[in-house]
């Protein structure tokens, strides 16, 4: 590799926190409503600023006039919350299914090919990840392998070692960590956020939960073409057949 390729690989190195912590800020908007505290540091000068650098300013500035948009923070929040419990919580009008399962895999029911069925293939699949990440998932956390929130958070948890391994000068382990973030992306991630977010705004014209797909979308196919970059071209496995990393 040559002091572009060198140079390409420092610059990557050195984001592994921010890309952590923008994997962790997207697991955790699927994953419960706001609280006034994530809804607050939408103003923090500092954090925009990190936001607009990973995300870009096109992508960052609806969330920003967001939460701009009301001088009453409590009603921001309470009005958020109510969405995401109709969103992601309570079956009904506007409802999400926000598993990957759903929004990929068929299986044969009856001899005919049906779609949006929970714990297809892809949620086996995502565990096999999991394991070799040593992820481990808690006991009270009781829901599928699969949705997105779970998915972002793997990605999260590798960024976190990937911090390690390049701190500690462990240049092979690095880039298996890249390795495994670039084809995670690409077969778990990049393959069906898009179609989610689709549902999202058919489902709500809600501002917070619109500009949350839209950054996951765009992070997430930024992420993996500068992964591709930088370790070259997915290899397109569902299943990983890597050897689990410390």
């Amino acid at each position: 590799m040559g002091k572009n390729g060198d140079d390409i690989r420092h610059k990557l190195a050195t984001l592994s926190r921010a890309r952590q912590g923008a994997y962790v800020f997207l697991s955790g908007a699927f994953a419960a409503p706001p609280t006034p505290e994530s809804l607050a540091i939408l103003r923090d000068e500092q954090y925009l600023q990190a936001a607009t650098e990973l995300f870009g300013d096109l992508a960052v500035k609806p969330l920003l006039q967001y939460a701009e948009a009301s001088r009453n923070a409590a009603e921001l929040q309470r009005q958020a919350h109510q969405e995401f419990m109709n969103l992601f919580r309570v079956p009904g009008g506007q409802y999400i299914t926000p598993y990957e399962s759903v929004f990929r895999d068929t299986r044969d029911v009856g001899g005919q090919q049906v779609k949006g069925l929970l714990m297809g293939p892809s949620a086996v699949d995502v565990q096999k990840w999991y394991r070799i990440a040593a992820v481990e998932i808690s006991a009270e956390y009781k829901d599928l392998p699969d949705h997105v929130s779970l998915e972002l958070n793997f990605l999260a948890h590798v960024c976190g070692k990937e911090l390690g391994f390049s701190t500690a000068g462990d240049d092979a382990r690095l880039t298996r960590a890249w390795e495994i973030e670039r084809d995670f992306l690409a077969a778990h991630v990049v393959s069906w956020v898009a179609p989610l977010r689709d549902k999202l705004y058919e489902k709500s014209q809600h501002a917070y939960f619109r500009t949350v797909a839209d950054l996951l979308v765009e992070f997430s196919r930024r992420d993996l073409t500068t992964l591709e970059n930088v370790v070259g071209p997915s290899t397109g496995k569902t299943a990983p057949d890597y050897e689990a990393i410390a």
